[in-house]
Order: C-alpha cells, then structure tokens, then sequence
C-alpha cells in the first residue's frame, strides 16, 4: 500500500475552493425583441383602416341660372346660397355659404334665363344619412349697382344621391320653383306696399322642415337650376347599400 493514499501532500492540493467548483457563470438574459409590439401597432393600424367610422360624400356642380316668366321686377338679380345639413354631418371641405354676381337678361328678351353658373364644389362625412345636405337659395334683386335689395324669393333643394356617368358638361338640369313670402294680412299688405319692402322670413331654414314652414303662405313666380352630381364613398362598410 502506498503511502501517499489518503494523505493530501501539499503539491496535489486543488487551489479552487469546494463552493466555486460547481459554480457556473450566469447566463446573460436575452433582450426582448419589440417585434411583436411592431406586429400589434401594424395590425391594430390596418384594423383602424378597414374598419370605417363615416362615409363621405363629394358634390360638385353649379347654379346654372334664374327664370322669371314676366322678367324680373329688378334690373339685376344675385344670389346667397347656404348649404344646411343634420346635425350627424360634418363639412370636411368646401364653403357653406356663397354670393353670386350680379347679372342681368336685358340686353335680350325679357323673359330668357339669368345666367349665374355659380361653381359648388363640397365634401360632407357623415355616419348616418339622416338630415340629408340641402341647399337653400335667397334670391335678391336691384336697380342698378347702389340700389337697395330687395327680396325677389326663395328656393331649396336637396344634394343629389346619386352620381352620373355623364360628362359634367351634360349632366341633367334640376329645377326648383322660386317661392315669395305673401303678407299674412290686409294690413300688412298695406305696410309692405308703402315703405316698399317685401315680406320675408325671419328665419329661412324653416321652409326645410315640413312641420315648421305648416302654414306660411307662399306663392311661386319663376324658378332656378341647378347642375349637381355626387361621388360617394364608404357607405357600404357601413351598411348603406342604396344604388340607382
């Protein structure tokens, strides 16, 4: 038997200590990849695109011109228009409200149209096709360029629903009869006649609600028309399936 067995000598001794023997290096964490994240904010994006909130309606025309059978009572004629929709509906472009120029049919027959061919061009969105846009009209008359106005009518008319396939130059002329408040009484009519002003509604947008403008007497002379067409969008994704 050797006698070097069970007996530690000092060249055969393990410098490292028992503990950090089985000692392993800690493993470094792996960083988490924002990959994932990426994936989510890209998928809730496309999400956000495809599922739509509003549809959108483009219009785009003109007020062509103004007929009066026996003329007009003025020499030149103008026009304000206002575009008045539902409370759902938001203009996204375009001006709601408008002058024409002043024009006049004297140099020909009494009776031919006024030309106006005022430009509209407008974008509305909306999530519900209630309160449909309308246009509403105020129709002004004057004896030469620093007259007095003077009211010759009103008229309205709702936005088209549907588009054309046609050229704009051919697109179908829409009218809409002009309609002059009538004084409610003899009185009145007497009023009106010496200081020389026509009736006229405090508050125009009344002849838009069928309920409001109940009662209003009203008589028709000449009528005004318009060129329009409309270009929708999004409708279907919300549910809206209406065609021509």
């Amino acid at each position: 038997m050797s006698t070097s067995e069970g007996i530690s000598l000092p060249g055969n001794q393990d410098p490292t200590p028992p503990r950090e023997k089985h000692k392993q290096k800690p493993k470094r964490g792996r960083k988490k990849s924002k990959a994932p994240k990426q994936t989510r904010c890209a998928a809730n994006t496309m999400d956000a695109k495809t599922t739509a909130s509003y549809f959108s309606v483009c219009i785009t025309g003109q007020i062509v011109s103004a007929t009066f059978p026996l003329g007009p009572d003025k020499e030149f004629v103008f026009l304000r228009y206002e575009l008045v929709a539902g409370p759902d509906w938001q203009l996204a472009s375009g001006p709601q409200h408008g002058l024409t120029q002043l024009a006049t049919n004297r140099s020909g027959h009494f009776n031919e149209p006024i030309v106006f061919n005022m430009p509209i061009e407008v974008t509305y969105k909306s999530t519900s096709p209630f309160g449909w846009p309308q246009i509403l009209v105020s129709v002004f008359g004057r004896n030469g360029s620093q007259g007095r106005e003077t009211l010759l009518g009103y008229a309205h008319v709702h936005l088209p629903v549907f588009g054309s396939r046609r050229p704009a130059e051919n697109l179908e002329l829409v009218q809409t009869p002009i309609l002059m408040p009538k004084c409610p009484s003899m009185l009145a009519d007497i009023t009106s006649w010496l200081l020389r002003r026509e009736p006229e509604l405090k508050d125009p947008k009344v002849l838009l609600d069928n309920l409001k403008c109940k009662g209003l007497s009203m008589e028709s002379y000449g009528s005004l028309e318009f060129q329009l067409t409309t270009v929708m969008r999004g409708a279907r994704k919300l549910g809206y399936h209406w065609h021509a």
